[in-house]
């Protein structure tokens, strides 16, 4: 995941937005393309961890004397819940598990005098069947806002199994502002911006941190492993790690809690516990979460376009 502050552009752009903007506070909108594909308004889907591409344009409604901006704000609402259950049988609404508050994915303050911006950025979606909204923020010194906002409908033919699967990137580490973070529960990978001193609470839910090692390789690392330096976390997860013998087919056939367990107890322990060491194609890897959530991740690909990345497939038990 990347995202970067772009210089304004002086032709015109083709905006789009679902929501009428409610006050003569700063402008918002979201800026709508095929090519290159920019998403900016609301769509169903079944591809679960699926990546997307918005871009936020917001200026001030007198971009000479008005109100300079002074932050941009942008957050998801997940309904019911991000993470995967197992669902109540006969079902019953009000036995699933629900979302109390938003996950703040940006919450950025501004240059000050800045009237006018834009931002782009690379996230992914839910790997869970539901709903998840989208809002964009931008407010200005007199403390007027406006917003935008688009709906993400995830329909996963998988939601009934007992356990949790999904593929998704992961952006190579380039440098440790490109750094990407995964809830491996959720299936939600987030990018360093969302793991700021403004976006903390977001680092309690981290299982792994996508690394560089030397000469070009790659690792998976817990929060909690020596090798990293999170300056300000409180909450380091310590997520263990083991190596496998498992290939492709052996990993698609662990399809149920128990073989899941089984193959972590019969995993190798890696020394740290707390990082895999270099990545290679066809390599399965188990693991066990700090809230006691045990799985295998596949390590699929390395693919370069449109970034370079890993990709993953990940089973976890609910």
């Amino acid at each position: 995941m990347r995202h970067r502050l772009l210089p304004l552009l002086a032709s015109p752009l083709l905006l789009a937005g679902c929501n009428p903007e409610p006050n003569p506070g700063p402008r918002i909108d979201l800026v709508g393309s095929t090519t290159p594909p920019l998403l900016s308004a609301s769509r169903s889907s079944t591809v679960p961890a699926d990546t997307f591409t918005t871009r936020v344009f917001a200026e001030s409604r007198d971009t000479v004397n008005g109100p300079a901006l002074t932050r941009l704000r942008i957050t998801v609402d997940y309904f019911r819940n991000r993470n995967p259950y197992i669902y109540p049988n006969p079902f019953d609404p009000d036995r699933v598990p629900t979302e109390k508050e938003p996950l703040v994915y940006l919450d950025s303050l501004l240059p000050a005098g800045k009237r006018a911006t834009v931002f782009q950025y690379t996230g992914g979606t839910r790997s869970t069947s539901g709903k998840e909204t989208w809002t964009f923020q931008v407010e200005d010194t007199e403390g007027a806002s406006n917003q935008r906002s688009y709906l993400l409908t995830l329909r996963n033919v998988d939601s009934l199994l007992t356990y949790h699967r999904y593929t998704l990137r992961l952006q190579a580490p380039l440098t440790r502002q490109s750094r990407s973070y995964l809830a491996l529960s959720a299936g939600l990978a987030l990018p360093a911006f969302a793991l700021g001193p403004r976006t903390a609470q977001n680092r309690d839910s981290i299982d792994v941190v996508y690394l560089p090692l030397a000469a070009g390789a790659r690792a998976l690392a817990a929060p909690a492993d020596p090798a990293l330096t999170l300056s300000n976390w409180t909450t380091r997860r310590r997520t263990e790690f083991r190596t496998t013998t498992l290939d492709e087919a052996a990993f698609t056939a662990a399809d149920s809690p128990p073989e899941l367990l089984a193959a972590f107890a019969a995993g190798a322990p890696l020394t740290p516990s707390t990082n895999t060491g270099a990545l290679v194609i066809g390599r399965t890897i188990a693991f066990r979460t700090a809230s006691n959530k045990t799985g295998l991740i596949y390590v699929d690909a390395f693919p370069t376009a449109p970034r370079a990345a890993v990709q993953l497939r990940v089973r976890i038990t609910k």
